[in-house]
C-alpha cells in the first residue's frame, strides 16, 4: 500500500510538473508569437488596434527600430541642410560628420534620455554621438508640466512646437507678450508611429538633411532630428528622386501610419528646416483636442493618376501639381480680363 501511495505522489508530482513546463513553453510561444506579430504589423502598417494595448509605449521593436534608424545616419545617401535652410551640405558618413561639426549642427547620430523609458540608445559601430544638453521634463500630456517645459527654452527661439500624438496634428506656437509660447501660428497633418511608437516627452531638435535614407531601404526629403532615432521628414520615397513617393503612405496622413518618426507633407517639412533653429523645443504629448487651430487634411492622391508619385505640396518647380495649378491661376486672370 505505501508503495502504491509512494508511486502515485510521484506521478502526481511529475504531471504537475509537466504541466508548469507546457504552460511556460505555451506562454513564451504566445509572446514569441505575438512581438512576431507587432514587428510584422508595424513594418506593414497594418493598424490593428488591439496592438495599440498590448503594445504600449515601449514595445521592443520601437527601440530595436530607433537603433536600426540610427544606423542611417551613416549613410552615404544622406544630403545634410546647412544651416541657412537653402544650401546643402555634399557628402554623408564620415565626410558628414565633418561638415555638421563644422557648421555647428551637431553630431550625426543624436542621443539622449528618452523621457519615457529612459533609455539612451546608443549605436554599436557608431562614432561617439553627442549627448542631450539638457535633460528635458516629461511631459504626460494633460497640459499639468507645460508651463514648466516652455521655461527650458530661452526667448531666441521663434517657435514652439507641439506633436498631439493621438490626433496625429503637429500645432507651432510663437510667444505672446510675457515670452511664453502661447499663441498658435501654424497647424500640420501628420502620421505619428503605429502603436505609439513615437515617444511623448519634450526634446530639442538637432541635424538637418535634404534628403536623408530611411529604415527599410526608402527616403525622406527635409528630415530634423527630434530625439534618437525619431525625425520630422516627409512621406517616403522610394528613390532619392522627387517623383518616386510613396503615395500609399502619403494618403495615411492624418493617421498613426509610421515606424516612429513624424511625417508631414514636403511643404511642412521644409518650413521646420527652414525655420526651426537647432534647439527649437518639441513636445510629444496625448490629447483628445488636435489643437487650437483644428487639424488639416491632406490631399488625397488617386494611384491612376500619372502625377501621383508627387507630394503635390513640393514647391519644386518640375512639380506638376505645381505647374497644373499655375495654369489654373493664369487661366483664371485671363478670363478675367476678358
Amino acid at each position: 500500500m505505501k508503495n502504491n501511495k509512494h508511486e502515485q505522489n510521484e506521478l502526481q508530482r511529475m504531471m504537475e510538473g509537466r504541466a508548469a513546463r507546457m504552460i511556460a513553453a505555451a506562454v513564451t510561444v504566445f509572446l514569441c508569437v505575438l512581438t512576431l506579430f507587432e514587428f510584422v504589423a508595424l513594418k506593414m502598417e497594418w493598424n490593428v488596434p488591439a496592438l495599440a494595448v498590448l503594445s504600449g509605449d515601449n514595445g521592443l521593436w520601437t527601440r530595436e527600430y530607433q537603433r536600426e534608424e540610427l544606423v542611417m545616419d551613416g549613410s552615404t545617401e544622406n544630403i545634410l541642410l546647412a544651416d541657412d535652410g537653402e544650401t546643402p551640405l555634399t557628402g554623408s558618413g564620415e565626410n558628414a560628420k565633418t561638415n555638421v561639426g563644422e557648421n555647428g549642427s551637431g553630431g550625426t547620430a543624436q542621443t539622449g534620455a528618452n523621457t519615457e523609458n529612459g533609455e539612451d540608445l546608443l549605436v554599436e559601430g557608431t562614432e561617439a554621438v553627442r549627448q542631450e544638453e539638457t535633460e528635458m521634463p516629461d511631459v504626460s500630456g494633460t497640459g499639468k508640466a507645460e508651463a514648466d517645459v516652455k521655461e527650458t527654452q530661452t526667448p531666441e527661439f521663434s517657435y514652439y512646437i507641439r506633436i498631439n500624438r493621438k490626433q496625429n496634428c503637429v500645432t507651432i506656437y510663437t510667444q505672446d507678450e510675457e515670452g511664453e509660447y502661447t499663441v498658435p501660428y501654424k497647424a500640420m497633418v501628420c502620421s505619428t508611429g503605429l502603436y505609439n511608437a513615437t515617444p511623448r516627452g519634450t526634446y530639442q531638435i538637432s541635424t538637418k538633411y535634404l534628403w536623408r535614407e530611411l529604415y527599410g531601404g526608402v527616403y525622406g526629403q527635409y528630415a530634423t532630428r527630434i530625439h534618437g532615432g525619431i525625425l520630422f521628414h516627409s512621406v517616403p520615397y522610394y528613390k532619392r528622386a522627387k517623383d518616386t513617393l510613396c503615395t500609399d503612405k502619403y494618403n495615411k496622413l492624418g493617421q498613426q501610419a509610421s515606424m516612429g518618426c513624424v511625417r508631414l507633407t514636403v511643404e511642412d517639412a521644409k518650413w521646420i528646416a527652414e525655420n526651426c533653429p537647432e534647439g527649437t523645443t518639441v513636445e510629444i504629448y496625448d490629447g483628445e483636442d488636435p489643437g487650437p487651430l483644428g487639424k488639416p487634411e491632406a490631399q488625397k492622391l488617386d494611384k491612376s493618376d500619372p502625377d501621383c508619385h508627387w507630394d503635390p505640396t513640393d514647391p519644386d518647380e518640375e512639380n506638376p501639381w505645381q505647374q497644373t495649378e499655375t495654369s489654373v491661376t493664369e487661366s483664371e486672370q485671363e478670363k478675367q480680363i476678358k
